[in-house]
């Protein structure tokens, strides 16, 4: 299917279980799902491109690609919902305020 090996698949169907489980208590089904799907479509997408870099092995690419993503799809969902973060970060970059002063 696709050109890939079932060997392939079935990494990517059970890094796909592992996503989709992992954290089930304290997230919702909905953003579960849309990292899984997210995860999954760039492990497929990448790891052909990225298979070199792993002595050709394109399931070990996608198994790096899945881990390796998940973790910046984490990372950016936690930087996008710290909303002190975001306005700090904007008020750095604009030269606003610090609010430390002590004139």
């Amino acid at each position: 299917m696709f050109g890939k090996s079932w060997e392939f698949w079935a990494v990517l169907v059970g890094m796909a279980v592992y996503v989709a489980t992992r954290d089930a208590e304290t997230e919702s089904l909905s953003k579960r799902a849309s990292k899984t799907a997210a995860s999954a479509l760039l492990a497929f997408g990448l790891a052909p491109e990225l298979a070199p870099y792993v002595r050709g092995n394109e399931i070990a690419a996608a198994v790096l690609v899945m881990a390796f993503g998940l973790i910046a799809l984490d990372l950016i969902t936690a930087l996008v919902l710290d909303r002190e973060f975001i306005k700090e970060l904007i008020r750095k970059r604009l030269g606003g305020g610090g609010g430390d002063k002590d004139d």
